[in-house]
Order: structure tokens, then sequence, then C-alpha cells
């Protein structure tokens, strides 16, 4: 597998997740607890996102 396709893969696997409804929810729910008000959520939510999406990946990779 070449780098460019590695990549396109994660970028995939990332996007997947961060178009799943469930995982979106899942993530707002995190973000309570985690004690990020609705403000905030609202202001980063692309960025926060993300950065459970690349929390997931890191967990299935270290997992696999």
């Amino acid at each position: 597998m070449t780098t460019q396709i590695t990549i396109e893969s994660e970028i995939k696997r990332r996007t997947d997740l961060i178009e799943n409804k469930d995982f979106r929810k899942l993530c707002i729910k995190a973000s309570k607890e985690l004690g990020i008000t609705a403000s905030e959520w609202n202001e980063n939510k692309a960025m926060l996102l993300f950065f459970f999406a690349n929390q997931m990946c890191a967990i299935e990779n270290k997992n696999n």
C-alpha cells in the first residue's frame, strides 16, 4: 500500500465516523461529561469531532 493510499484510507476512516449520527451523539455525550459547554461545542464542533475520531482510530489501531 502506498503512502498516499494509506493517508486517504485513514482520512476516510475518520470521515466515516464523523458522518455517523450515533458517533456524533456519543461525541456530544462525551463532551458534556468533559465539561464542554454547548457554546464551546458549537464553536469548535468540527475540531472536536475530528479529535474524537482520531482518538477512536487510535484505539482501534492499538487493538488490532
